[in-house]
């Protein structure tokens, strides 16, 4: 799919922002980021991924 470069800039740019609030509410429950969730979540946020994927890549991770 095309989009506008600044269309997909904003949307990365919305999931860095929730990447950062995700990993600080982790870390605000005295927990740890799993370095491998971490990496697929940042796939997802430079775009290089899709949601799905993303959902898709962390539930195997975990064997859901």
């Amino acid at each position: 799919m095309m989009v506008p470069v600044e269309v997909f800039d904003e949307l990365t740019a919305e999931r860095a922002r929730a990447l950062v609030e995700a990993t600080a509410s982790v870390r605000a429950e005295g927990l740890v980021p799993n370095a491998s969730a971490e990496a697929i979540v940042e796939q997802w946020a430079r775009g290089e991924i899709s949601t799905s994927q993303m959902r898709a890549m962390v539930r195997r991770l975990y064997g859901v």
